[in-house]
């Protein structure tokens, strides 16, 4: 079976940039991946952490497509499912610029992969080469049982993401729908958060999905309309 590594042009989603994560101008995480990925630029490792729905991800994603942009080699491995791989899965990454892991919250209690993440921190940071990690909950309370490897994700440059209110939600949502260039008016938008679920990879899924029929129709986005469409994929 093939590690869990995604290429850019099939699986990173192409509204989840840096400029579009939710209140950019005034997040301090974006301002500094923006430096941090810069060629030149010297720095530790970044470590984000905070709940699922928190932008984690996203920002992860977005790093990718800023390293894309810059002309930098990179890989994003998510290790959620690493049982089915090797610790091997580490070997050589030094060689990219850019190696964003996800959810390593998922090796908390195995010690090789611990020791791998350990030998590729240090690898990545001699070569001066750019580590991006994401995961829950800060590094002392991982679970995390390699003190040393504590200590390299304690290093990092931290930042803790928020949960987003309901309200701030609803406004990126509708933000993604006016990339897709389509307009979703409050009551629409007030509409799905009420009757779906809130997590909000559930919601921009729906979003795409009354996108096409939009498209399909030629009809703006109604609640009558919406209902309509919903309804039909639960028939």
């Amino acid at each position: 079976m093939q590690p869990t590594q995604f290429t850019l042009a099939v699986t990173l989603p192409d509204d989840e940039t840096l400029q579009s994560f939710y209140g950019a101008d005034s997040s301090p995480a974006v301002q500094f991946i923006r430096q941090y990925l810069q060629p030149q630029a010297a720095a530790l490792p970044v470590y984000l952490f905070g709940a699922s729905g928190s932008g984690k991800s996203h920002l992860l994603y977005a790093a990718c497509v800023q390293a894309q942009e810059l002309g930098l080699t990179s890989q994003l491995l998510a290790l959620d499912d690493f049982r089915q791989y090797s610790p091997r899965l580490f070997d050589g990454l030094e060689q990219l610029d850019l190696v964003c892991l996800d959810n390593i919250q998922a090796i908390a209690g195995d010690s090789h992969w611990q020791v791998a993440l350990f030998d590729l921190y240090n690898r990545m940071v001699e070569q001066g080469k750019k580590l991006i990690i994401v995961a829950d909950e800060a590094p002392t309370q991982l679970g995390i049982t390699l003190p040393d490897l504590v200590s390299r994700l304690q290093a990092c440059t931290s930042f803790q993401l928020r949960l987003l209110s309901d309200d701030d939600k609803q406004k990126l949502l509708q933000q993604k729908a006016r990339l897709r260039g389509i307009e979703l008016p409050d009551e629409v938008a007030r509409y799905l958060f009420n009757r779906q679920q809130r997590d909000l990879r559930a919601l921009v899924a729906i979003l795409d999905k009354l996108d096409k029929a939009s498209m399909v129709h030629q009809r703006k986005l109604t609640i009558p309309f919406v209902k309509d469409v919903l309804a039909e994929g639960t028939d």
